[in-house]
C-alpha cells in the first residue's frame, strides 16, 4: 500500500553523521542510543522512520508528544477491572518499543519524570511498574533515539549525558545539494513504490552489511592499549561519570564490525569522538590529528601494552573502500589553544581610565546558553517559550497525576476511573455506570512554558576596551538578545565601572530599547566585580518580592579580573567569597568570559565555579563552532 512505503534510507541525501550513528546503533544497542539536535526541516524524523523499512521486522514506535506517564509504561485494563473487579496489567508504550526502536520526537519538550523514567528502562532492559495496586514486569529492550529543536529549549546535562551518541543536524548549505533533495522528494511523491524500487537494490546491500556486523561483533576485541587511550581521551574532556567511555569504546567496536574487522584501530574512535563525547566533554580532549600515532598514543610501560602494541602494529590499516565508506566521514574537531597562566589576586589596573563608546559588534546567531529551568513551585502568571513549570491554570499539558490535598478542581478523569474500577463489582452504583467514592479521586498535574527575567550584568571597566573587546562583547549581548525576544523573556542591563554598578535598563519586553542602551553604553575606569555581583543579586531580591513567579537569570559578561575591593583589602578574594555566598540564592548564572590574549588567568571560571553556574568563553557563542554540540555541565 502506498501510505505503507516510507522514504528510502539509502535515498537520504547528506546527513552522513547521523547515518553513521543510527547504522552503529542497530549493530549494537549497547551504544546506548542517540539524539539528534538541530534546527526544523532537516529530515530527522524521515531518516528514523525509514529504518522499519530498512530493516523488515524492525518497528519504529512513535511516543506521542502528549503521552501521559501510564500511557507510557502501562496501567490498569479497565474493562477487566470494571467487569470482573480483577487487576490486570495493560502493556503500554514502553512493552510495544521492545526489541525495536522508541522514537521521541522534541524530547526535550516531555516532562523531566517522563523521560528519566524511559531512560531507567532503556538502560535496564526492564519495566518495573508499581501504580494503582499493581505489580508488574517485562522486558523493555529498545534503541532510543530523540530528536529535539534547541529553540524550543534544551535538556538537563544529566539526560543528555543518557544518549550513548549525539549528532548536531544542519541543512545543506550547498546549492546544488539542496536542489538535489528537493527532487528526490518530488520524485518521492509522485510515485513512492516507483521511487523504492530503484533504490531496493542499495537497501538490500545496505541491510546484508548491517547483518553481517551484528554477527561479527562478538569477534570484535578491543585492545588494553585502546582501552587507555579511550580512558585518556575522558579524562583529558572532563566527562563525567563513565557513559562516555562505554560509547565510545562500544561505537568503535560496531564501526570495525561494519568494517568486517576483528580488531578496533586508532581509526575507529577517532571517527566516534564526536559521536560519543561531543555532548559529554567540558574541553575538547585533543586534536584529532594527535592521534594519527596511533602506536605511541596507547604506549607504556606495562609489558603486557608493549606486548599489544606490537599486535596492534599487524593491524593492516584501512583499505580505500572503509575510507571512501559512508561511515568514514566525520567532522574534525579542532584543538583548543587556551593556556592557563598563574593566577594572581593582587590588583590590576584597568588600561583606560578614559570614556570610549564602541560601536555593537557585528550580529551573528548566538548559541542560546540559557538553561530552561524547570522547578515544582506552581505558577498561574507569566507566559513566555523557555522555562517548564508546574502550574494551577488548566491552560498547562497534563504530565501526570496525584492526590489531591484538599478539594480538587483539575479533576484527573483517566486516573480516577482507574482507581475506582477494581472495586466497582462490589460497590453500590445506585443505577450510575461507575460509582466513585472520595478516596478515588486524582488531581491532574499540568506544567506550561515561561519566560525567564534575564539580567545582562555587564563589565564596562576600561579593560574592555583593550583589542576593542566591548565592541565584540556588544554584538554578543546583540545576539542573544534576539534570543531572549524569541523566547519572550524579560531583559534588563546593569553596567559595572569606577566604583559603582548602575541599573541602565530595568526588566523589559522591548528589545529597541535594550538596543539603544546598548549602543550608548560607555567604556571606561576600574572594575568593581564584587560589588556589581551584589547589586544584581539586590535587584532579583526585589523583582521576586513583586513578583514571586518570577525566573531569574544572571549573564556575566566579564574577565573577572577586578581592582575595587568590597570589604578587605584583596579584591579578587571579595568577588569569590560573594560568588560563594550568592550561589545559595537560587538564581542561574551565566558566565561569559572575555578574556582575550595569550596567557590568561582563567578567573572567570573560577568565578562562575563559585556562582555555581555555566561557564562559556566570548567566542564559544558563535553557533557552528566545534562547542555548538557543547552542552555545558554543572559540575555538580
Amino acid at each position: 500500500m502506498m501510505e505503507d512505503v516510507l522514504f528510502p534510507f539509502s535515498a537520504i541525501v547528506d546527513q552522513e553523521e547521523v547515518k553513521k550513528a543510527l547504522l552503529l546503533n542497530l549493530i549494537s544497542p549497547r551504544i546506548g542510543g542517540l539524539l539528534l539536535c538541530g534546527e526544523k526541516g532537516t529530515a530527522k524524523s524521515t531518516i528514523v522512520r525509514s529504518l522499519s523499512q530498512l530493516c523488515p521486522g524492525l518497528k519504529v514506535v512513535t511516543l506521542p508528544l502528549n503521552a501521559t506517564e501510564d500511557r507510557v509504561v502501562g496501567t490498569l485494563q479497565m474493562e477487566t477491572a470494571l467487569k470482573e473487579g480483577k487487576k490486570v496489567f495493560e502493556p503500554g508504550i514502553l512493552a510495544a518499543a521492545n526489541k525495536n526502536i522508541l522514537y521521541i520526537d522534541e524530547v526535550n519538550l516531555l516532562s523531566n519524570s517522563l523521560i528519566n523514567t524511559i531512560l531507567d528502562v532503556a538502560a535496564s532492559g526492564v519495566n518495573h511498574v508499581e501504580r494503582e495496586g499493581l505489580s508488574h514486569s517485562h522486558p523493555a529492550s529498545f534503541i532510543l533515539i530523540g530528536s529535539m529543536n534547541p529553540e524550543e529549549g534544551e535538556l538537563k546535562p544529566q539526560l543528555l549525558d543518557r544518549f550513548g551518541f549525539f549528532v548536531e543536524v544542519r541543512g545543506s548549505q550547498e546549492p546544488r545539494r539542496r536542489m538535489e533533495i528537493v527532487k528526490k522528494r518530488l520524485t518521492f511523491e509522485e510515485n513512492p513504490a516507483s521511487f523504492l524500487e530503484n533504490y531496493r537494490e542499495q537497501e538490500e546491500d545496505l541491510l546484508q552489511r548491517i547483518l553481517q556486523a551484528k554477527k561479527q561483533l562478538a569477534k570484535v576485541k578491543i585492545s588494553p592499549g585502546l582501552l587507555q587511550l579511550i580512558a585518556e581521551l575522558n579524562l583529558e574532556a572532563f566527562t563525567a561519570g563513565h557513559r562516555g567511555d562505554l560509547a565510545l569504546a562500544e561505537g568503535a567496536r560496531a564501526l570495525a564490525a561494519y568494517y568486517g574487522r576483528d580488531q578496533v584501530l586508532v581509526d575507529d574512535i577517532k571517527e566516534i569522538i564526536p559521536l560519543a563525547l561531543s555532548h559529554r566533554w567540558r574541553t575538547p580532549p585533543v586534536s584529532l590529528s594527535d592521534l594519527q600515532e596511533d602506536d605511541s598514543a596507547a604506549e607504556d610501560d606495562d609489558s603486557a601494552l608493549e606486548e599489544d602494541q606490537s599486535t596492534l602494529q599487524n593491524v593492516p590499516p584501512r583499505t580505500e573502500e572503509e575510507n571512501s565508506s559512508p561511515l568514514s566521514k566525520s567532522d574534525e574537531v579542532k584543538e583548543g589553544d587556551e593556556t592557563e597562566a598563574e593566577e594572581s589576586s593582587l590588583p590590576m589596573e584597568d588600561i583606560s581610565t578614559e570614556d570610549q563608546v564602541f560601536e555593537i559588534g557585528d550580529p551573528f546567531k548566538a548559541k542560546d546558553i540559557l538553561k530552561p529551568l524547570v522547578d515544582h513551585r506552581m505558577r498561574n502568571q507569566g507566559s513566555g517559550r523557555r522555562s517548564k513549570t508546574r502550574t494551577q491554570s488548566r491552560l498547562g499539558r497534563y504530565v501526570k497525576y496525584r492526590l489531591p490535598k484538599g478539594k480538587v478542581s483539575d479533576i484527573a478523569f483517566d486516573a480516577t476511573l482507574r482507581a475506582a474500577a477494581p472495586y466497582q463489582s462490589v460497590r453500590d452504583r445506585k443505577g450510575m455506570a461507575v460509582s466513585i467514592h472520595a478516596e478515588d479521586l486524582r488531581e491532574k498535574i499540568r506544567e506550561r512554558r515561561v519566560g525567564n527575567t534575564i539580567l545582562f550584568l555587564v563589565d564596562a571597566s576600561g579593560s574592555m576596551g583593550v583589542q576593542e573587546r566591548m565592541k565584540t562583547a556588544k554584538g554578543a549581548i546583540f545576539s542573544l538578545l534576539h534570543s531572549a525576544y524569541q523566547k519572550r523573556d524579560m531583559v534588563g542591563m546593569m553596567i559595572f565601572r569606577g566604583q559603582k554598578a548602575e541599573l541602565v535598563l530595568p526588566p523589559t519586553r522591548s528589545v529597541d530599547l535594550a538596543y539603544r542602551c546598548l549602543k550608548e553604553l560607555p567604556v571606561g575606569g576600574k572594575t568593581p566585580l564584587a560589588l556589581a555581583i551584589n547589586r544584581s543579586v539586590e535587584l532579583i531580591k526585589a523583582l521576586r518580592v513583586k513578583d514571586q513567579d518570577v525566573i531569574p537569570t544572571v549573564i556575566l559578561i566579564s574577565d573577572g579580573r577586578t581592582n575595587v575591593a568590597l570589604k578587605g583589602e584583596d579584591p579578587l578574594a571579595d568577588v569569590l567569597t560573594v560568588a560563594g555566598e550568592v550561589a545559595r540564592e537560587r538564581i542561574q548564572f551565566v558566565v561569559v568570559d572575555t578574556e582575550a590574549g595569550f596567557v590568561k588567568l582563567g578567573l572567570a571560571r573560577r568565578i562562575a565555579d563559585q556562582l555555581g553556574g555555566f561557564y562559556i568563553r566570548l567566542e564559544d557563542l558563535y553557533e557552528g563552532e566545534l562547542a555548538s554540540t557543547l552542552k555545558w555541565v554543572l559540575k555538580n
